[in-house]
């Protein structure tokens, strides 16, 4: 999953002046989530790693705004990365990227496997299924209903509870 060589090369700038460090532990408590929701959002391994590479390396080199800012990396990482896909989404690389490469056996296709929800509702899942955002906090991050995310979230989640229950004998 996070295996490539550019996330590979984030992880040693974010670690190569401190290894073990503060910013080593960011990688490892939030790269896996952002990548999933970047996964969810944009349905493009390589682009979901360029979020998770840029999202971490922009935390660890940016000055906070406030000691709050400071301290909520939970907060401010998953919106980051669901800003990052908005910018991918529509820049010139999801453009000129090849047709038909949809992650087939992926996160998107388990959460929504026909298709039918846009890019923006598939974001504000993954800001509160992988960024652990409420679903209000994040219907407002995404200018999306929270009556609308909710049956979003409730369909989602009915649906992933009622294909892995197992066959009754």
């Amino acid at each position: 999953m996070l295996g490539s060589d550019k996330t590979s090369l984030a992880r040693a700038s974010v670690t190569a002046n401190q290894p073990g460090g503060p910013d080593a532990d960011m990688y490892d408590h939030y790269a896996a989530g952002l990548y999933r929701q970047a996964l969810l959002t944009l349905d493009d391994a390589g682009l979901a790693e360029q979020v998770v590479s840029d999202v971490i390396v922009d935390a660890c080199t940016r000055v906070p705004a406030s000691v709050r800012d400071a301290d909520d990396p939970s907060h401010r990482l998953p919106v980051s990365a669901y800003r990052r896909c908005q910018e991918l989404a529509h820049g010139p690389v999801w453009h000129n990227r090849p047709l038909g490469r949809r992650v087939s056996e992926g996160v998107a296709s388990c959460i929504d496997p026909c298709w039918l929800l846009s890019r923006n509702e598939r974001g504000a899942l993954g800001l509160v299924l992988f960024g652990g955002l409420g679903y209000v906090e994040a219907s407002h991050e995404v200018a999306i209903a929270p009556l609308r995310l909710a049956a979003i979230l409730h369909a989602v989640l009915h649906r992933l509870t009622t294909s892995r229950t197992p066959p009754s004998p």
